[in-house]
Formats: C-alpha cells, structure tokens, sequence
C-alpha cells in the first residue's frame, strides 16, 4: 500500500490527466450515443476538476471571492430554496479534493497537535452527530449536519494548511474586501433603480444576503479587522489603500444594514479594542466615563418608557433615531417582541428536552407548537420566518440540550483567550496586530450572538471559522518561528555589539 501511494504522489499529475481524461471520452460517448445535451457540459467539470487537482487553491480563492457574491435567494431556485450558489457546491467539491489528496500524498495531513481550538470543533462535531442520531427529524438534522461539516471542512481545516503562508490570510482579507465592495455595489444599484429611498428601513441587501440583518452582521465582523488593516499594520501603500476603501464601503454598508444588533455588536466590540489597546487609561478615563454614559443613557430611557406610542413598530418606523432608541424597547416594538416569543420558545423547547434537544436544524419546524399566546406578536408565524431563535445558545440548546450549549460557550472563549494569549506573546508587531484585529472581530460577533444566530449562514459562518484557523496557525506554524527568528537576530546583535 506504501508502495503504491509513493507511485501515486510521484507521478500524480500523469495519474490526473489518465483517470480525467478516459472520465471526459466516457462522458462525451455517452452524451453522443443517448443524444442527452446536457451531458455535454459535464467535460467543461472535468476540465475545471483537473485544473483543481494540479492546483487546488484556485478553486478556495474563487470559493472565498465568491462568498460575499454567493446568491441565496429562494427565487432563484425554486424547489431547492436553501442552498447558497455557488459556495456550496464549491465547497463540496473542495470537501472531495482534499480527501482524495490526503488518501494520495503522504503532505497532506492535519498537524493540530494539542490546540484547544480544533479540540472544542471536534467536540462539537462530535455532539453534533450524537444530537442528528437522536432527532425527531434525522432527515433535516443530517442534511444541517453535512452543510456545516462543508462549510467547517472550507473555511477551517483547508485554511489551517494555506494560512501557513501568511501572505495568504492577507490575500483572503483582500479577496473578500473586493468582493464585497463589488456586491455592496451591485446592490444599492438595484435597490436606487427600484424607485425606493437607500436610507429607508426596508433595505434589501437581495440576492447576495438573505435580509439586513445578515447583511449587518458579516460587515460589523470585518470594522475591527479593517481599522487595524488600515491604521496600525506596516502595509505596501496600495495594501494600505484597499484596507481604507473597503473601510468606508464596509462602513457605508454597516449603515445601510439598519441591524440594531449590527450597530451595537460592532460599536461595543471597538469600544472593548479601544479599551484594550489603552490599558492603564481604560481604567482612570475610559471606564468611569463609559458608567456615567451608560447611567445616563439608562435613566433616559427609563424616563422615556411612558412616553412610547403604541403605533411604533419594527416594520414601520420612519426615523433613524426612532430606529436607534428603540433598541430596548421591548413593551411596543414588534421586532423585539417577536425575539422575546423566539427566545421564549427555544427556552421551552429546551426544558422538553434538556439531554439531546429535538436535533440539529429542528427549530423552525418545531417551535410554532410552543408559542404563547400572549408572546405572540403581529408578525409571529409558525414557520421560522425571519430567522430562527434569535440567540445562538438558545438556539444550540434547543436543538442539542444542556451540552450543546456549554461546548458553544467554550467555543466563543477558547479563541477569545487563544487571541490574548498570542497578542502578549508574539514579537512581529504585524503579528501582534493580526491577533488583535482576529480577536475583536470575533468578540463582535460574539456580542451580535445574543440577539441572532448566523453561524450556520455562509458568509457570517464561513468568515468566523476563517478566523478561528488563523489564530490556530498563527498558534502553532507562524508565531514560534518568528519568535524564534527575532530572539536569534537579537542575540546576534547583542554578540555583535560586545565584539
């Protein structure tokens, strides 16, 4: 068996184009003789396969250039409603490259050693599998089960072996950028040419998102990110450039996205890396100040309660700041009510079934059974529109028990503390930078977690394993061996200097 997989690894490319090229014969043969057409369109696959075999990470840069382009939209596909086009078969078709290069070249392997990151995604997976065995709907639970085991094999595994190269986690932050400005264009093009005012509450972020608020988390992720790209880092100055125009559009975006979560999710995360970077001030300035703020804004609130009209609703409202101040509006807005009767309905779901949950993806076909009638809002259905549980933790734990939501909890610490730990530790200062950028974009979304659940969603998922494997690789390949290299360049100047 060693034998032949040596053979195999030596002459590959030869071995490629023989399997493909009597594949492609077979194909065109029996296209020809049955006269079915669309036969004849599966050679240009086979072509693009190869390509793929000789050099895969042409197909994972168009995979991530795309995610931000991907389309999600129902209407586009009729039946077959919920599948992301064209990610998702990019990411199987990733899923079975790899697989067949790990059986064929002994390269390939996945060194995670001991990391806590991969070790909390192995639970999970794990528990996953457990919880799809015990649900009342196994169809629903394995089919959510092989959608984020691709998308964790995309956008985590495959990346802990290029992200090796950290020249390649700039390319994905510079891919996704592009792409992301060419949607955001795309979009306000098609929502200015319907007639309807950009700055109105009913943004439609189609076909690229499946609604704003989406839309608003994946580009509140990015802000921390691009401030430190564009503001700390030592970059080239078109690198420097690109990072301060994708800030803007990202911003521009986070705006249009009218997310209250998206706005407080991100503003919170940036007032903790503000808080972080200035250390002993955070505690004589920063925090006192912040206390008095939140003291006030609180005392203004409550003072405002009574004076809330019965007619402002989620759907509706037609200022900015009336949008703004009814974040915590809970009495009147809809929006926030139906979030109570989501989170009311998960926390019961859950006391029904505390040990395996009713299975991963059940929500929305279960939770219509356990609204209440007084919970219930004028825009409740019993068909998981308009997002799920709106809490990822009561969503995991409806869905898989106590458990599901405790291994959650360890998975949003660990990279968190992973983070910290290697911003102390590296040396490089870009390195440095990385991690904190990494980090703070993770706590954003962390924060964005108690009020929606998108990790199960391309764009938002996919950008947050991603970054889960580059601080795994920035823990294990990168920052040792930058360390090691400027402790021996120091030591050598220190020889140096006393010679």
């Amino acid at each position: 068996m060693s034998i032949l997989r040596t053979i195999l690894y030596q002459h590959r490319a030869k071995f490629y184009f023989v399997l493909l090229t009597s594949l492609f014969m077979a194909i065109v043969w029996f296209a020809t003789k049955t006269v079915n057409f669309y036969l004849f369109g599966f050679p240009l696959v086979i072509i693009f396969g190869y390509m793929c075999l000789t050099n895969f990470r042409l197909l994972w840069y168009m995979t991530v250039f795309l995610m931000p382009l991907s389309i999600s939209d129902p209407e586009f596909f009729g039946k077959i409603a919920g599948v992301t086009f064209p990610t998702d078969f990019l990411a199987i078709m990733l899923v079975g490259i790899v697989i067949f290069k790990m059986l064929t070249e002994r390269d390939w392997l996945f060194e995670f050693k001991s990391h806590p990151i991969p070790l909390i995604i192995g639970v999970q997976l794990l528990w996953l599998i457990f919880t799809a065995t015990a649900s009342d709907m196994p169809v629903v639970s394995w089919k959510y089960f092989a959608a984020y085991f691709w998308l964790l094999f995309c956008f985590y595994f495959l990346p802990t072996i290029l992200f090796r190269e950290k020249q390649v986690m700039f390319r994905f932050f510079h891919l996704i950028a592009i792409s992301f400005v060419l949607a955001l264009g795309i979009i306000l093009f098609l929502y200015v040419t319907t007639g309807r005012n950009p700055f109105g509450l009913r943004f439609n972020p189609g076909p690229f998102f499946v609604d704003h608020t989406v839309f608003g988390a994946f580009t509140a992720m990015w802000v921390p990110i691009l401030i430190v790209l564009s503001f700390r880092m030592k970059l080239t100055a078109r690198e420097r450039l690109l990072a301060r125009g994708a800030l803007v559009m990202f911003i521009l975006g986070l705006f249009f996205s009218y997310s209250r979560g998206a706005w407080a999710s991100c503003v919170l995360g940036l007032l903790l890396m503000g808080g972080f970077l200035m250390g002993k001030w955070l505690r004589r300035i920063i925090l006192p100040s912040l206390m008095v703020i939140i003291g006030l804004g609180g005392y203004l609130w409550y003072a405002g309660q009574g004076k809330v009209r019965a007619k402002n609703d989620a759907v509706s409202r037609k200022s900015l700041t009336e949008h703004i101040a009814s974040v915590t509006n809970f009495r009147t807005d809809f929006s926030n009510a139906e979030r109570i009767n989501r989170w009311y309905c998960a926390w019961e779901m859950f006391k029904d079934k505390p040990i395996s949950g009713f299975g991963p993806g059940t929500y929305a076909f279960v939770y219509g059974d356990y609204q209440k009638a007084h919970f219930r809002t004028p825009v409740s259905t019993n068909r998981g529109d308009n997002g799920t549980a709106h809490n990822e933790f009561l969503l995991v734990m409806s869905e898989g028990g106590f458990l599901a939501g405790i291994i959650l909890l360890i998975f949003f610490i660990i990279p968190i503390w992973c983070g910290m730990r290697g911003y102390r530790k590296a040396l490089n200062r870009n390195t440095r930078l990385l991690y904190l950028a990494i980090t703070f974009a993770l706590i954003t979304y962390d924060i964005h977690a108690f009020v929606n659940n998108f990790l199960d969603q391309d764009k938002v998922g996919g950008t947050y394993l991603a970054l889960l494997a580059m601080i795994t690789v920035l823990d294990l390949h990168i920052t040792p061996k930058e360390n090691q290299q400027i402790q021996a360049e120091a030591q050598a100047e220190a020889v140096n200097a006393l010679t």
